[in-house]
């Protein structure tokens, strides 16, 4: 379990140094705009294709851990290639990053569920704790030393995340069994609900920023916000497996849910520093609850035949929701305003938590 919580705390470590910087590295590198919008649409779009197919293969194959292991040690490499290439060529070092990149969450979660069982927001915690602080120290960093320097950290984290892979254990489940996920008919409805939950939360990583902006708390209140939230998520990651065990994943799963089509709906309409803040707590339950117990969903519903393909649809279909509403929430933000913004989320959020209040262990 060491192994896992490793990776997940050099994988995500390295996101935190990736992700809020990586739109101004591009410009850095001498991309234009519509270059570096074509680069960022790479990893959303390998999320979609990528880990149910890793997923599959792995399952069938019995190769999850031989997966897991060549594709960080990818990760790894390729991220290495940002250090050194300018131009055009970038394109094709973030596409072979992206594709490298995307299964592996799904691989690693079919891991660490199966070896940790109600213990995973355990281990998933220390990722999610590595990216707060990765983030924060990514700022400091960049003034400092400037971009490059980021980037480095984030080639070390993924090296750490890639050498903790191979310790990672090989599934138990017999060769004999590993076929394909579970019937359609048990998992689509689950499915449908993880993507509608992605379409939702996509407001709040696409348009909290700018929606606090639009209402005069930028500056350092957008980082109090988001930090706030992120602790909170880390603490109910460690909990999760309690939680779960208590009301069982799929509850806790639709739970999450609905609370999230509230906090949205308060988002549309408060407007106080203060109460906002008393609302980012919420961030814990509307992802850090919603993604431990989506996970231990996945495996129960999926059943042992095909753990990492299952997780791979799960992963596959949160981007799908988290894809679409990137590309409307800044539209929506536009036109309507952060009230029309959040109570489509709501709306999102509630038809998922409607379906997943249907679902059955």
């Amino acid at each position: 379990m060491g192994a896992v919580a490793l990776f997940y705390a050099g994988y995500f470590g390295a996101l935190g140094l990736y992700w809020p910087y990586f739109g101004p590295f591009l410009r850095e590198l001498g991309l234009g705009a519509g270059a570096a919008t074509e680069v960022l649409a790479l990893a959303p779009l390998c999320g979609l294709i990528a880990p149910p197919l890793a997923g599959l293969l792995a399952d069938r194959r019995r190769a999850r851990s031989l997966l897991l292991r060549a594709l960080s040690v990818g990760a790894a490499a390729t991220f290495v290639g940002f250090l050194v290439v300018r131009g055009p060529a970038v394109i094709l070092v973030a596409l072979a990053f992206a594709i490298c990149r995307a299964p592996l969450v799904a691989l690693a979660d079919a891991s660490a569920v199966e070896a940790a069982g109600s213990s995973y927001g355990r281990l998933r915690a220390w990722g999610s704790l590595a990216f707060l602080v990765a983030a924060a120290g990514g700022g400091e960093i960049a003034a400092r030393v400037g971009l490059h320097a980021v980037f480095a950290a984030g080639a070390i984290g993924l090296g750490i995340s890639a050498l903790a892979t191979q310790r990672v254990p090989p599934p138990s489940t017999p060769p004999e069994r590993q076929s394909r996920p579970g019937s359609l008919r048990r998992l689509a409805p689950f499915l449908v609900a993880a993507a509608l939950a992605g379409f939702a939360n996509a407001a709040y990583d696409a348009g909290f920023s700018l929606h606090l902006e639009r209402i005069g708390l930028g500056g350092r209140f957008v980082g109090w916000a988001w930090s706030l939230g992120v602790v909170s998520e880390v603490g109910l990651m460690a909990i999760s497996g309690r939680l779960a065990a208590r009301v069982g994943a799929e509850r806790l799963f639709a739970g999450a849910l609905a609370v999230g089509a509230l906090r949205w709906t308060a988002l549309a309409f408060v407007r106080a520093p203060a109460l906002i803040l008393a609302l980012q707590p919420l961030h814990g339950i509307t992802f850090g609850l919603f993604w431990a117990a989506g996970v231990a969903t996945a495996h129960h519903r999926g059943g042992p035949e095909a753990p990492a393909a299952t997780q791979g649809l799960f992963n596959a279909a949160v981007s799908a929701g988290s894809t679409l509403g990137m590309a409307l929430a800044g539209r929506a933000l536009e036109l309507a305003g952060g009230t029309g913004l959040f109570l489509g989320a709501a709306v999102a959020a509630a038809l998922a938590a409607g379906i997943a209040s249907r679902l059955r262990a």
